[in-house]
C-alpha cells in the first residue's frame, strides 16, 4: 500500500513539473509548504548526536520536511538505492536527503564490510560516502541476545595515530522497539574542519554500544579509496535587506554530499539571526532542495558575524537556471538574546522580556529548564556558558523533548569546572522571526 502512494506521488510530481507556475504562486506555496511541514513534523524513531567543540557552535535541526516538489526521496531512487548490495537497512537514513541517495545513486558509495566481534556484541562497518568535506558512514551491530537492544554513544573518528581531527560529528540510530535482537543500523555523519586528503589517512572508528546490561566499547579501522569529486564554487556576495538586517550571501559551495552556503551578518545589526526557516535552492521546475531534516545543518566560523548554512546536494543534477531563496528568518534582538542564572539559588535571573524559561533545576553539573516553545519550533537555544568572571565554558551534552504541545524540557551537562555565578547562557535559537524576501540567481 505505502508503495503504491509513493507511485502515485512520484506520477503528481512528474505532472506538477510540466506545470508553469507564476514566480510569485510558486514562492507562496513553497512558504506554505515549510509552515505545513514544520507544524505537522512526524517524530521519528531515532537518536540524534551531535559532538560540539568551542571552535565551532553547531546547530542540530530536526527541522523541515519538503513540498509537493521534493517529497522525500523519490520511489524510483529509494529503490535504486535498496538494490545496492548490503543498502535496503539503510534506505530510511536516506530517504529524507535527495542528495545522498543521488550519490548513491550515481556510485559514490563505497562498500566497506568491515566487521569486529567483542563479547559476543558484532560492529559492521558497511560502507562510506565521502567527498572534500564530510564522511558519512553507514555501520551495523548486533547483540547475542534477542532481547538485547543496543544504543550508540560516544562515537569518534581519529587517524591511525590517535590524533583527532578538527570536525563536526552527529550520528542517528535506529531505536525502534522492534528491533530487539536484531541488527541495528547507523549512521554517523563527520564534516571537517581543515583541510586534509581522505585517501591519505587510515581512520578508526570508535563508538561505544551501551545496552541495559552493558556496554562495549568498539575501535575499528577503515580507509577512503573512492576518488572525490570536485566542488563547484559560486562567488556571489550578494546583500538582502531583511526588517532591517543587512545579510551577505558570500559564496556558495556545492559537494556530492552537501551544499554549504557561506552567510555573513552586519556587526551593526540589532538582531541576531540563528538560522533560516526556509533557505533552500530552486531550479527552473521548481524542484526544491532544502535543509538537512536530520543532521548538522548550521556551523560556526572564526567570524563570529558569519556561519555556514547547509542544504541537500543537488550536485548530480543539471538544471538549466538555480536560485537560492529565503523568506524567514529565525531571530532576536541582541541585547536580549541570552539568560542569566543563579545555578546555587536555581533562580532565573534575566532572560527575554516575553519571559519563556521558567522551572529552573540544579542537581550538581546537570541543568534543567522549560521553555515555553511553539508549534514548529525544534531548536536547543542554548550555545556558549560564560561565567561572572568571564570564563567560557563548552556545554558538554544537551537534551530537548516536548512536555506538551508548547512546553519544551531542556537539559544541559555543564563541564567538570570551577565556576563563578551567575552564569550566562547564550541563546542559538529561540521561536521569534524576521520576514523578507530573498532570491539569487546562481546559475
Amino acid at each position: 500500500m505505502f508503495r503504491k502512494e509513493e507511485a502515485k506521488l512520484e506520477k503528481w510530481k512528474n505532472d506538477i513539473e510540466q506545470i508553469k507556475v507564476a514566480d510569485d504562486l510558486l514562492e507562496d506555496a513553497i512558504k506554505k509548504g515549510f509552515q505545513r511541514a514544520q507544524n505537522t513534523r512526524p517524530v521519528k524513531r531515532q537518536r540524534l548526536y551531535v559532538k560540539r567543540g568551542i571552535w565551532s557552535i553547531v546547530v542540530a535541526a530536526i527541522l523541515f520536511l519538503t513540498l509537493v516538489t521534493s517529497i522525500r526521496v523519490s520511489p524510483v531512487m529509494a529503490n535504486a538505492v535498496a538494490s545496492i548490495p548490503g543498502m535496503e537497512k539503510f534506505v530510511e537514513f536516506i530517504r529524507d536527503d535527495k542528495g545522498l541517495a543521488s550519490a548513491i545513486e550515481n556510485e559514490y558509495y563505497q562498500e566497506l564490510n568491515i566487521s569486529t566481534e567483542k563479547d559476543g556484541v558484532t560492529l559492521t562497518l558497511d560502507g562510506v560516502l565521502a567527498d572534500e568535506f564530510e564522511m558519512v558512514l553507514f555501520y551495523t551491530i548486533k547483540g547475542a541476545g534477542k532481547n538485547e537492544q543496543f544504543q550508540l554513544s560516544k562515537s569518534d573518528v581519529t587517524d591511525n595515530q590517535g590524533r583527532n581531527f578538527r570536525m563536526t560529528l552527529g550520528s542517528e540510530t535506529n531505536l525502534d522497539a522492534d528491533a530487539k535482537g536484531s541488527d541495528q543500523t547507523a549512521k554517523i555523519t563527520i564534516r571537517f574542519k581543515e583541510d586534509i586528503t581522505l585517501n591519505e589517512h587510515e581512520f578508526i572508528f570508535k563508538t561505544t554500544a551501551e545496552s541495559e546490561q552493558r556496554s562495549v566499547d568498539f575501535s575499528i579501522p577503515f580507509a577512503v579509496d573512492k576518488v572525490r569529486a570536485p566542488t563547484t564554487r559560486y562567488s556571489l556576495n550578494e546583500t538582502f535587506l531583511i526588517d532591517g538586517q543587512k545579510i551577505i550571501v558570500k559564496q556558495i559551495e556545492v559537494s556530492p554530499l552537501k551544499v554549504a552556503i557561506h552567510i555573513s551578518e552586519d556587526p551593526a545589526n540589532t538582531k541576531k539571526v540563528f538560522g533560516f526557516e526556509d533557505l533552500r535552492l530552486v531550479d527552473e521546475k521548481g524542484e526544491t532542495w532544502t535543509s538537512i531534516n536530520n543532521g548538522v545543518t548550521k556551523s560556526g566560523t572564526e567570524n563570529e558575524n558569519a556561519n555556514i548554512y547547509y542544504l541537500q546536494s543537488n550536485y548530480f543534477e543539471e538544471p538549466n537556471s538555480l536560485y537560492l531563496q529565503f523568506n524567514k528568518l529565525m531571530a532576536m534582538d541582541k541585547e536580549e538574546a541570552f539568560i542569566l542564572i543563579d545555578t546555587d539559588n536555581e533562580e532565573i535571573l534575566q532572560q527575554p522580556k516575553d519571559n519563556r524559561f521558567s522551572k529552573l533545576t540544579v542537581n550538581g553539573r546537570f541543568i534543567n529548564i522549560e521553555l515555553r516553545g511553539e508549534e514548529g519550533y525544534h531548536y536547543h537555544p542554548f550555545s556558549t556558558i560564560t561565567d561572572a568572571s568571564g570564563k567560557e565554558f563548552v556545554i558538554i551534552s544537551s537534551g530537548f523533548s516536548h512536555n506538551s504541545h508548547e512546553h519544551i524540557e531542556l537539559s544541559l551537562e555543564l563541564p567538570d569546572d570551577v565556576f563563578e555565578n551567575p552564569i550566562k547562557l547564550n541563546l542559538d535559537g529561540y521561536p521569534t522571526y524576521i520576514e523578507g524576501k530573498a532570491k539569487i540567481k546562481i546559475k
